[in-house]
């Protein structure tokens, strides 16, 4: 395609031009002289054919036509200017630095990798962990982008985007079911063995609440120190846990886990993907959030039909 474009210099010394309404301030702004702010804006005119400016001694306006194609020309030069980041941004060959706890790491994300991969071959995302617990978001990691629980009331300069609820269910392997004391009501967990996390002490309490159950023995749960090792305990038939329904879908419809009661207890917390608003328009991160909430999404599908097991 043969472009039929005006002089590219002129066209960005109008745009300046044009957002400042001064050949002074435009001149600053590009570091050459009024002077040549006004000859290239002059040459501009004459291959357009139309003035651009109304002259009045100092001073000078854009006319309506020329304020809107000052506009049409910023976004030209916004997408030139991210297009070239892009690409530089892709040569450079830069990770995207992604942190989250191990559960979400293990049961949520690594699942999902794959697919942003081939979505995207020419990125690479760099993933650490990182404690739950940590108050600040970034204060422990030089992580681009964290995933973690919060209720969104995050400071001024982080940007959050609401991946999904924290919704915990009553989680168990079928072979403990199979051998172990019935399980058909809430209140036949007191006969089995509690499976809990460390980093997530009030889980169980909360659940009880919920349930009605006031006689549930929560103290002598057996503690493990990460939510980890609590799912893999709980898969291994050691004892009853709680489970997020977002980390437990694969396991539940491959029947490694199975959800004994109907009951769904939804913390106040949700799971986030947030960075530091600096960080907003850098191409990777734009990629990587676009990706992360559409498989987000199909997760929150998947959440919807997991279903307690059937009693008789």
């Amino acid at each position: 395609m043969g472009w039929k474009l005006p002089p590219l210099n002129a066209l960005r010394a109008f745009e300046a031009a044009a957002r400042h309404e001064s050949f002074s301030l435009a001149a600053d702004e590009l570091n050459v002289t009024p002077g040549a702010i006004s000859r290239q804006i002059r040459s501009l005119e004459i291959a357009l054919g139309h003035n651009l400016f109304i002259r009045n001694n100092r001073e000078v306006r854009l006319t309506a036509e020329s304020r809107a194609f000052s506009v049409a020309l910023a976004d030209a030069f916004r997408n030139i200017d991210a297009a070239a980041d892009a690409f530089i941004e892709t040569k450079s060959g830069n990770p995207l630095r992604v942190a989250c706890s191990m559960i979400v790491a293990t049961r949520w994300l690594f699942p999902r990798l794959n697919r942003f991969h081939t979505r995207y071959p020419h990125r690479h995302v760099s993933l650490t962990t990182i404690l739950p617990t940590e108050t600040s978001p970034f204060s422990a990691t030089t992580a681009e982008a964290v995933i973690r629980l919060g209720t969104d009331e995050w400071p001024k300069n982080i940007v959050s985007h609401f991946l999904f609820r924290s919704e915990l269910v009553v989680i168990c392997s079928p072979e403990l079911l199979q051998r172990g004391p019935p399980l058909k009501t809430p209140d036949d967990l007191r006969h089995h063995t509690l499976l809990s996390s460390a980093l997530r002490p009030q889980s169980w309490q909360r659940w009880a609440q919920s349930a009605g159950l006031t006689s549930l023995d929560v103290s002598s749960a057996t503690e493990f120190e990460s939510s980890a090792l609590t799912y893999t305990a709980a898969l291994a038939g050691h004892g009853i846990a709680l489970g997020e329904r977002a980390f437990i879908t694969e396991d539940v419809r491959k029947g490694r886990l199975v959800v004994p009661f109907p009951l769904v207890h939804q913390n106040p917390e949700s799971f986030f993907l947030i960075y530091k608003r600096e960080m907003e328009g850098v191409p990777r991160l734009k990629e990587f959030c676009q990706w992360i909430k559409h498989e987000a999404s199909d997760s929150i599908a998947e959440v919807a039909t997991i279903e307690a097991i059937p009693r008789a």
